[in-house]
């Protein structure tokens, strides 16, 4: 059995193979090969419309076919979104986590002024980008309220010790 089987995959193996040559012949209507058959990129599918693809395919479509059609369309407009929107939801979660660090940082007393300080402005930048990307992101627009409570807490603290500092000095 195992020599039958290995003569057969020598055979298979061995076979030359060679690409089919179709040629499109010439219409009546004077329609080229190229223009019968348009270059589809997901995009493209996702706006074509039912009658564009009855004409394009020269018969119309049967219910079955228009009912799969539209969801294959759903289905690539669907995936489309969710690819430029994981994106940005990855930016704004990043850039509430860096909020909050700067916000929970206020508490560490001396060095925690000076994380605060990277932190929100870690969390503004990413806030921006992130919203700038998706518009409707909360936990973008989280981070930038968050990134803006830090720094004017900052400014806050460093008044404060700016003024027991100039009080002290006296």
């Amino acid at each position: 059995m195992k020599i039958h089987l290995s003569i057969f995959v020598l055979l298979f193996c061995s076979i030359k193979a060679f690409p089919a040559n179709i040629s499109f012949p010439q219409t009546n209507i004077g329609l080229s090969a190229q223009s019968i058959t348009p270059p589809f990129t997901l995009y493209s599918i996702a706006d074509i419309k039912i009658k564009e693809i009855e004409k394009t395919i020269g018969r119309k479509l049967k219910l079955k076919e228009k009912i799969a059609f539209k969801i294959v369309k759903w289905k690539i407009k669907h995936e489309l979104k969710i690819g430029k929107q994981d994106d940005s939801k990855d930016k704004g979660k990043t850039a509430m986590l860096f909020g909050i660090i700067a916000i929970s940082s206020l508490l560490i007393p001396y060095i925690g002024i000076l994380i605060s300080l990277v932190f929100s402005i870690l969390a503004l930048v990413f806030g921006y980008k992130a919203k700038k990307l998706n518009p409707t992101d909360k936990k973008a627009k989280t981070a930038i309220i968050l990134g803006w409570i830090a720094v004017g807490l900052y400014l806050l603290a460093a008044a404060i010790v700016i003024a027991i500092l100039s009080a002290w000095v006296r």
